[in-house]
C-alpha cells in the first residue's frame, strides 16, 4: 500500500511561502538589480530550471525555488511566456509536503503526454535526524495547462536507488525512442564517483533498473564526484547532415585545466551516438559557456525541431549565494533563453528571437570618446556588431560612477572578459577563452539586464555569462583599441539600443 503521509510541516511550509512573498515582494521588484528580461523570482531564491516545456504557443518554466532563503524548503514555481522577454511569474506548483520530499523538491524534467497533460518527474530529498538521506522519483500532473497541479496516486514511482550508488541519487530527465520511455538520472557511485543511468518503462509510471552508461571517452566515468542534470536530445548537424545525440550533463568536483572548468561546478556536453547503455563519444566534454555563472541548462520539451532546441539555464552556481541583490530579498535568475544548433559537431548558441523583438538594433556610432551615447545611463541595454582585430584586439570597456566595471577584450585570437571593478566576482574576476580557430574579424552581441551580462561571440560559437553588479546608476560604454583610444577604424559596423520599458 503506498504511503501517502503529509509533511508534519505542510501547512507551515506553505504559510511561510505565502508570508515571504507579502513581506518582500515589493522590495525585490524595486531593486534595480532586478532584470527586466530574464526570470527571476518573485522573492527568495532561485536555482536550477525544471520541466521547460512548450505547448500551443507557449513556454512553461518551473524553476527550484525557496521563497524563505536561506530556509530550504524548496519548491517547484511556475511562469509562463508567449514571447521568452515577458514571464507571467504564477505560482508554486510543488511544494515539499508530502513525506517523500519533505527536505525539497529536486530538479527533473517535464513530459508532454500524448492527451496534453503536463507530467513534472522530479527528486523528493529526504534527510534523516541520523544524518542519513533518501531518495524519490516522483510525478505531478498537470491536466488544465499548468492552472492545477496533481500528486501522482503512484509516487514515488522510484524509491530508492540501486546497489552500488549513493543517495545522491536526482534530477530524472525523461524521454522518448522507438516506442519506449527512458529517464536519465544523475547519481553518485559509492565510491564518490559521479555517473548517469538509465532506466526504462513502457508507460513513465513502472520503471526499471537498465544500468549505467558507460562512455567511450575514459576520461568522462570519472568525471567528479556527481553528474547532475542529465539530458540527450537529437540534432542534426547543420554542416554535415549527420544526426547525432547531444548529451547535456554537470559534472561536480572537476579541478580547473587552463582556461577550462575555472567555476565551482561544470555544465557541458558531448556529442556522439547513444547506443543502449553505451555512449560514443565523437565531441568530448565541452563547456557551454565561457563566463561565471551558467548551470544546469535544459531544454524545452516540445522546442527541438531536429535542427535546433531552446535551452535556458541557472544564471548562478552551488554555494554562490553572497550577492548584493539578497539585500533586497532575492537571488539568481535564469539566462535568457538560448537557441543551440549543432556544427560540426559544436554547439553555437543565439538568444530567442523574442530579444530582436523587444531591443531591435540600430545604427550607431562612436564619439570622440569612442562612446556609444544611445545607451548612456541606461540600466538594460543591447549593444551588437562586428569588428576588425587584425591589427590588434578591440575593447569594449562598461563603466559605472567608479570607472571601468566590467571589460571584454575581443581579439583574433581570444576573448578576455574582466569584472573586477563591479560589486561581486565571486570565485574569480576574470575568464579568457581562446578561439579555436584565429579570425581577423569578430562578431558579437552583448546583453546587460541589470545585473545580468551575457555575451555571444561569432554568431553563439562562444559565449560568456556573468553577473554585473554595478555601482549606482552611471553608466557608459566605451568601443577602445589597443592605445585605448576609440576604434573607429576596427568597428565595421555598430547597432545599439536601450530598454524603453525597463519594468
Amino acid at each position: 500500500m503506498v504511503n501517502h503521509q503529509m509533511n508534519p510541516r505542510a501547512q507551515e511550509i506553505l504559510d511561510g511561502a505565502d508570508a515571504s512573498y507579502r513581506m518582500y515582494h515589493t522590495a525585490v521588484i524595486a531593486d534595480p538589480d532586478y532584470p527586466a528580461l530574464h526570470l527571476a523570482p518573485p522573492v527568495g531564491r532561485l536555482n536550477d530550471p525544471n520541466g521547460l516545456v512548450y505547448k500551443d504557443g507557449v513556454y512553461h518554466a518551473f524553476y527550484q525555488y525557496a521563497p524563505e532563503h536561506p530556509g530550504r524548503d524548496i519548491f517547484w514555481r511556475h511562469a509562463q511566456s508567449t514571447d521568452l522577454v515577458h514571464w507571467d511569474n504564477h505560482r508554486n506548483a510543488i511544494a515539499p509536503i508530502y513525506w517523500y520530499d519533505r527536505n525539497g523538491c529536486y530538479s527533473g524534467s517535464c513530459f508532454l503526454a500524448e492527451d496534453g497533460t503536463f507530467e513534472l518527474f522530479y527528486t523528493g530529498n529526504v534527510k534523516n535526524p541520523d544524518g542519513t538521506r533518501e531518495t524519490y522519483q516522483n510525478l505531478v500532473l498537470s491536466q488544465d495547462d499548468c492552472k492545477t497541479f496533481e500528486r501522482s496516486a503512484d509516487n514515488p514511482l522510484i524509491s530508492g536507488t540501486p546497489a552500488g550508488y549513493t543517495p545522491h541519487f536526482r534530477d530524472p530527465y525523461v524521454f522518448e525512442r522507438a516506442g519506449m520511455f527512458y529517464a536519465m538520472i544523475g547519481t553518485q557511485r559509492e565510491d564518490l564517483t559521479g555517473a548517469v543511468v538509465l532506466y526504462s518503462s513502457p508507460n513513465r509510471r513502472n520503471w526499471k533498473f537498465e544500468g549505467e552508461i558507460d562512455f567511450s571517452d575514459p576520461a568522462i566515468n570519472a568525471y567528479g564526484y556527481m553528474l547532475e542534470c542529465p539530458q540527450i536530445i537529437e540534432l542534426q548537424d547543420q554542416i554535415t547532415g549527420q544526426k547525432k545525440d547531444v548529451m547535456l550533463f554537470c559534472p561536480q568536483g572537476m579541478s580547473a585545466d587552463g582556461e577550462r572548468f575555472n567555476n565551482k561546478y561544470q555544465a557541458g556536453y558531448i556529442v556522439g551516438h547513444l547506443n543502449g547503455l553505451y555512449f560514443e563519444v565523437e565531441t568530448p566534454f565541452t563547456e557551454f559557456d565561457a563566463g561565471f555563472e551558467f548551470y544546469a541548462p535544459q531544454v524545452f520539451h516540445g522546442s527541438n525541431d531536429g535542427n535546433r532546441a531552446l535551452i535556458a539555464a541557472w544564471f548562478g552556481i552551488s554555494d554562490q549565494d553572497e550577492m548584493p541583490s539578497w539585500d533586497h530579498r532575492w537571488l539568481h535568475l535564469l539566462t535568457f533563453p538560448r537557441w543551440i544548433s549543432l556544427r560540426e559537431g559544436k554547439l553555437f548558441q543565439q538568444p530567442a528571437e523574442g530579444l530582436n523583438q523587444a531591443m531591435p538594433l540600430e545604427m550607431q556610432s562612436l564619439d570622440h570618446h569612442g562612446t556609444i551615447e544611445a545607451v548612456e545611463d541606461s540600466r538594460v541595454f543591447r549593444v551588437s556588431g562586428e569588428l576588425d582585430v587584425e591589427t590588434g584586439p578591440v575593447t569594449i570597456a562598461i563603466g559605472d560612477q567608479r570607472g571601468v566595471a566590467f571589460s571584454i577584450e575581443i581579439s583574433a585570437h581570444a576573448v578576455k572578459v574582466d569584472r573586477t571593478g563591479t560589486k561581486y566576482t565571486v570565485w574569480g574576476p576574470q575568464r579568457t577563452r581562446t578561439a579555436t580557430v584565429p579570425s581577423s574579424t569578430k562578431t558579437f552581441d552583448l546583453l546587460v539586464d541589470a545585473s545580468a551580462l551575457e555575451l555571444f561571440i561569432d554568431e553563439g560559437e562562444t559565449t560568456v555569462s556573468g553577473r554585473s553588479f554595478f555601482h549606482g546608476t552611471r553608466r557608459t560604454v566605451q568601443v577602445l583599441n589597443a592605445a585605448g583610444e576609440p576604434a573607429v577604424e576596427q568597428v565595421i559596423h555598430l547597432s545599439a539600443v536601450k530598454l524603453a520599458e525597463e519594468r
